[in-house]
């Protein structure tokens, strides 16, 4: 079965791999992709039989992109950091999928599974809609070195953003783990209401505050001490927040 491996972080697909040629021998590697734009493209000029998709990704999520490729007969298993509820949607409508990180014996039934089903149909199509618009997660996969750590959403204090890379401060942690992305791609992965983009460098959550400074310069402290700028335009949207807390 041709196959291609779409995810946004390298490791990830490295391992798949990996697992795939040494437990799954019916399926034929024809594609690696970690740019979703460029995994679409290949897909529309010449599509498999079958893709490993990863939901969160950069400018084109797997939602998206399996949405511009109704029509085509293709089988999809995704690969997700989703916790329980999500998966159990997956689950109800036929959808097969693997939970980062992926362990061989699920993933030897699910290829098992690929081969006998038919092709996506509506039922698949209603569990992508219910994910794209329930998609708030109580676990994520963060990739760290050669490690995907599995971290509750609730123990995030905090994350700042330094250049290129986000610092994510988990609750009783003294030191953050640092991750290569930017802070409008770690918001959008957490899609959670309870995070707050106090600072073009700052999301908070909104629990871990401890109390405001209402200066001109604004100021948050956090449980843990740390103290986080708040942009003048964020201000008001902030109390309002507060307020309904």
């Amino acid at each position: 079965m041709t196959t291609f491996l779409i995810d946004d972080e390298p490791y990830c697909t490295d391992v798949l791999r990996v697992l795939l040629e040494k437990y799954c021998p019916t399926i034929t590697i024809s594609g690696i992709f970690n740019d979703a734009e460029l995994a679409l493209e290949a897909i529309q000029q010449q599509p498999p039989q079958l893709i490993f998709l990863d939901i969160e990704m950069p400018m084109l999520n797997g939602f998206e992109l399996l949405r511009r490729c109704e029509g085509l007969p293709i089988k999809v298993i995704f690969t997700t950091a989703y916790d329980q509820y999500a998966v159990k949607a997956f689950k109800f409508n036929a959808l097969d999928y693997l939970l980062k990180p992926i362990d061989k014996d699920e993933l030897a039934i699910a290829v098992q599974k690929a081969e006998q089903s038919a092709t996506p149909n509506t039922a698949q199509l209603a569990a992508v809609e219910y994910l794209k618009n329930n998609p708030v997660p109580e676990r994520i996969a963060l990739p760290v070195g050669q490690e995907l750590l599995l971290v509750a959403v609730e123990d995030i204090q905090y994350c700042a953003s330094e250049g290129a890379y986000v610092s994510v401060f988990l609750k009783g942690q003294s030191k953050p783990i640092v991750l290569s992305k930017s802070l409008r791609e770690f918001e959008e992965l957490l899609n959670n209401p309870e995070f707050f983009r106090a600072h073009n460098s700052y999301l908070v959550h909104l629990k871990y505050i401890a109390k405001i400074i209402r200066s001109d310069s604004g100021e948050i402290i956090m449980a843990n001490g740390h103290s986080i700028p708040v942009a003048r335009a964020k201000k008001p949207e902030l109390m309002r927040l507060i307020v309904k807390m």
